[in-house]
């Protein structure tokens, strides 16, 4: 699985990657990427980068890359990259479905490329997650100091096993050599510029990007952003209060509409019942392999907050754990994590913390975490607690920190940064504190629920999005879209202007998308439990 290469080939390519803050544009590239036929249309290939930028003619790491040509060849624009977020996620197996949800406008002029980031899915992926279900399964609230223990057992074990196998690929994992290795593809495809849509932790790729290379954009959507400001403890408090903002507004849906765990009173004393019961004892679950602990209990519920159309289908396993049957939270946690039926994951959590842990710095004593959980619980009274736990596993982590810090894109064109107002994943204020940090940021508001929205149904922000990418047309600042929850106060979240509603979506997303993206790709309910419960350790 650890694959690396040596040679000089790479050097003259390479060389100019590496400096910082604002990099040289690879330019002149020695050799093209060899694309094959794997699929349809789809063209995939291997390409080679430095595993050090500052050592251009040393190691190298192998990128696996994805290609869905223009259909119109004649009317083309250029390349259009994509990253769906995590870290983690697979933007190879992200693109070959999302590049069915775009419309054909974009389909006919733009090369779609994808790579999996370094260490991700089938880009030298790091592989070492023997203890995996363990970690996902202990309590994230300990209750006294046996289960502390265990909690820092756990997370010190999965950190070593990591070490041991993959101790000299974990330092060049960060997000800035992601960047890097984005503009070596841009090169080697002979592209001037390029275009770019990220999603989630894609955002912080982008805005990176826009930091080292401005002058290689052509167009940027980053929809769901991150604040890569935030200090460590900022970052879980504000991540977790959105999860909790979003599981709020389920129960409030529920308790309006008498949903069956709302028949006998309030839904919040049903789910607090369930999430004690099940830290008391697991709970049997007649459909699933194992039973359901706490671990899967919280996961369960996470992994609905991303979408309102699966709020049905978390009230039907509520319901379920009610009456003692943990089988339907188990499966929404076994969805979301991409768990094979033989019970085998793919590296979403070592691949998640590996760049979490590289552009940010953590506290490297273990009791530093323990009293986070009950400052958060103040706010968050369902996630809040898990804070204790969230990120433990950076103490033991043997990669040193290259933090990353908020992003200016100085010189960069306009950059669309899309931020929906009841995101659980990545708050509106991330959003809105990204578009303000990027100097040529404009910022769009989505109302509405779940995370991110771009080609998931709002006619208002894909008609803008699109316009943006084919002729450049900025959308206006203070663009709004959605008819749904205003702009939360707290935070930097600006007062909410009057609603324009929508062209012609609605504020539900698809099945597909949900079920494809929301609980696979994005990855964030790992960190939830183990890597950090966010898409970036800060300082």
């Amino acid at each position: 699985m650890k694959r690396l290469l040596t040679g000089l080939a790479a050097a003259s390519l390479f060389a100019v990657l590496w400096l910082a803050p604002t990099a040289t544009p690879a330019t002149g590239a020695p050799w093209g990427i060899n694309w094959e036929p794997c699929g349809g249309r789809v063209e995939c290939a291997t390409f080679d980068v430095p595993l050090d930028y500052a050592n251009p003619s040393g190691s190298t790491i192998e990128l696996s890359l994805i290609r869905i040509p223009a259909r119109d060849a004649s009317q083309r624009i250029g390349v259009l990259m994509a990253n769906p977020g995590g870290p983690g996620a697979s933007a190879i197996e992200f693109t070959r479905i999302w590049a069915n949800l775009l419309s054909n406008d974009i389909r006919n002029r733009f090369d779609i490329v994808a790579f999996d980031p370094r260490g991700v899915g089938e880009s030298t992926p790091i592989v070492c997650h023997d203890r995996l279900q363990e970690l996902i399964a202990f309590d994230p609230d300990p209750d006294n100091d046996a289960e502390w223990d265990e909690a820092k057992r756990i997370s010190r074990l999965f950190a070593e096993d990591c070490a041991k196998e993959y101790g000299d690929i974990l330092p060049h994992l960060g997000t800035k050599n992601v960047a890097r290795d984005m503009d070596a593809i841009r090169a080697a495809l002979g592209e001037e510029k390029l275009n770019y849509v990220g999603y989630s932790y894609g955002t912080s790729i982008g805005a990176v990007y826009a930091d080292m290379f401005p002058g290689s954009i052509r167009a940027m959507v980053l929809d769901g952003g991150t604040d890569l400001s935030l200090g460590y403890e900022d970052t879980i408090r504000t991540q977790i209060i959105g999860f909790e903002r979003a599981f709020q507004a389920y129960l409030d849906d529920c308790l309006a509409n008498r949903c069956a765990i709302a028949r006998d009173g309030d839904p919040r004393k049903v789910v607090d019942a369930i999430i004690a019961k099940a830290e008391e004892s697991p709970l049997p679950s007649k459909g699933a392999d194992r039973a359901a602990g706490p671990g899967e209990v919280q996961l369960g519920i996470i992994s609905a907050m991303y979408s309102k159309f699966t709020w049905g289908a978390l009230t039907t396993a509520l319901e379920q754990a009610r009456k003692g049957d943990g089988t339907g939270l188990v499966q929404l946690a076994d969805i979301y994590l991409q768990r094979e039926p033989d019970g085998e994951y793919p590296n979403l959590m070592e691949a998640n913390a590996a760049v979490n842990y590289v552009d940010g710095e953590c506290p490297k004593d273990p009791e530093a975490y323990r009293g986070l959980g009950d400052i958060v619980a103040r706010d968050a009274p369902t996630f809040g607690r898990s804070a204790s736990t969230s990120g433990l596993m950076c103490a033991y982590w043997p990669a040193r920190a290259d933090p990353l810090t908020a992003p200016k894109g100085a010189g960069a064109p306009p950059i669309v940064v899309i931020a929906t107002t009841n995101d659980p994943a990545t708050p509106y204020e991330w959003g809105k504190a990204l578009s303000d940090q990027l100097e040529s940021g404009t910022l769009v508001t989505y109302r509405g629920e779940g995370h991110t929205i771009y080609a998931q149904g709002s006619g208002c922000i894909d008609d803008l999005v699109d316009a943006y990418l084919l002729g450049l047309a900025v959308p206006a600042a203070g663009t709004i879209c959605g008819n749904g929850p205003p702009p939360p106060e707290a935070g930097t979240a600006s007062p909410t202007p009057p609603s324009t509603g929508e062209a012609n979506g609605s504020d539900e997303v698809s099945t597909f998308w949900y079920w494809v993206f929301g609980l696979g790709f994005f990855g964030l309910a790992v960190a939830f439990f183990a890597t950090g419960f966010v898409l970036h350790r800060r300082r």
